[in-house]
């Protein structure tokens, strides 16, 4: 196996992410991507893990809601509807301690973009393919 995929995930997951609550607005979720120029926000209740919501998700909505709505009930949905209305719930998760391979093995497997990190099923980062760009990126470059 080639090195660069037997490390821990810790070592380049992101620990600065923005965390929302089940019941914020949607609203709160898209001032979260604009602001912060991010593409996923964890779910979570105490720590623990309840859903993950994507911007491909509020970019879904939006759609549907441009075509479907004028612009007063367009605003006033992202107002009133909460992100547990549009989330993924229960996305998949792995421990802070698991290896990159196992984390590209479930990502490629199960389609998806990210994974929420969990220590002692307390969230504690996420694992994005930006991630993985970067660190495959600088490892390219020291060879």
């Amino acid at each position: 196996m080639d090195n660069s995929l037997n490390i821990q995930i810790n070592t380049i997951m992101s620990t600065n992410i923005k965390v929302l609550h089940p019941k914020d607005k949607i609203q709160r979720a898209k001032e979260i991507f604009d602001k912060f120029d991010i593409h996923h926000i964890p779910i979570a209740v105490m720590g623990e893990i309840r859903g993950i919501i994507s911007l491909g998700d509020l970019l879904f909505l939006e759609g549907i809601s441009n075509h479907s709505f004028d612009e007063f009930l367009r605003k006033k949905k992202y107002e009133l509807s909460t992100v547990d209305e549009i989330m993924t719930a229960k996305p998949f998760c792995l421990e802070h301690d698991k290896l990159l391979s196992e984390a590209m093995d479930i990502m490629v497997e199960k389609r998806i973009n990210c994974l929420p990190i969990n220590q002692n099923n307390e969230l504690v980062g996420i694992l994005t393919n930006y991630d993985l760009i970067k660190y495959f990126r600088n490892h390219i470059k020291t060879k």
